[in-house]
């Protein structure tokens, strides 16, 4: 990452990570009982992980920084990406907070605006998963702060913006690939110390939100998008879904390809 970022021009810090519950006291209370147990059905790198990108807010506010670019180790960055998140930042609306950058849309998204190439500023009906890699400003990252228990994954909390009150955008097609290596951080973390999870395991760790929280992400959707684009994302949703049931299987190494994510465009006229 450091040869790739260097290669762009673009400056940085590396923000040490967090290894499971091996992190600062100012951190715990956001994971941990007063045992020292995690408070949650997380596991330890699923903490570490969360606990480094609160790291990487707190270091945010600290020192005033309006935005930053937020990056895992494991991406592949475009030539143009400095020149796309000047332009995303100008036609973003006042008081944003996220614009994630990594993120292929599995969900109908709106238009924004256009940005340099084919790619679009947009807003999500549903946030994809991924925290790869994103723009976080420096209101984002006060949010990040909010006090309270985390019991999501970083990626899974941030996929529900409304909890605590993310402004998220996301560039279309995404033009950073994440994921390159064969392992992550995490999985390598409970691989060597808990062996590798099972299936049946990760089944029984899925949360289901309550009906509180869907009434939540439904309200957030259609004040979010208007009426009119939620209506038709929920049409648009229900078609893909079905046509994905009639070609399960096909095409699927192309299943985040920019013909699949236009397929999820929502036009604002409704055409």
């Amino acid at each position: 990452m450091a040869a790739a970022l260097a290669k762009l021009g673009l400056p940085f810090e590396r923000i040490p990570a967090v290894l499971g519950l091996d992190m600062p006291e100012w951190v715990k209370p956001f994971f941990l009982r007063p045992d020292g147990t995690i408070a949650s059905q997380l596991k330890r790198g699923e903490v570490g992980c969360y606990a480094s990108h609160l790291v990487v807010a707190r270091r945010m506010v600290e020192t005033g920084i309006p935005m930053a670019l937020v990056f895992e180790d494991d991406l592949a960055l475009p030539d143009d990406l400095a020149a796309l998140v000047d332009a995303a930042v100008r036609v973003a609306a006042e008081g944003w907070d996220i614009i994630r950058l990594s993120n292929p849309p599995k969900a109908a998204y709106l238009p924004v605006a256009g940005l340099p190439g084919t790619r679009e500023l947009v807003l999500y009906s549903r946030i994809p998963n991924n925290t790869g890699a994103s723009l976080l400003s420096l209101s984002g990252a006060k949010r990040l702060l909010i006090p309270g228990q985390r019991t999501y994954q970083i990626d899974e909390h941030l996929r529900r913006p409304w909890d605590l009150g993310m402004e998220t955008y996301g560039i279309v097609p995404a033009p950073i690939r994440s994921n390159i290596f064969d392992t992550s951080t995490i999985d390598a973390m409970e691989t060597r110390r808990l062996g590798r999870e099972s299936p049946l395991a990760k089944l029984a760790r899925r949360r289901i939100d309550p009906p509180a929280m869907l009434l939540r992400q439904l309200r957030w959707q259609y004040t979010h998008l208007g009426i009119g684009p939620w209506l038709r994302g929920i049409l648009v949703g229900l078609k893909i879904s079905l046509a994905r049931r009639l070609t399960a299987g096909r095409n699927a190494d192309n299943k985040t390809g920019d013909g699949v994510q236009q397929r999820f465009r929502l036009d604002s006229d409704g055409e």
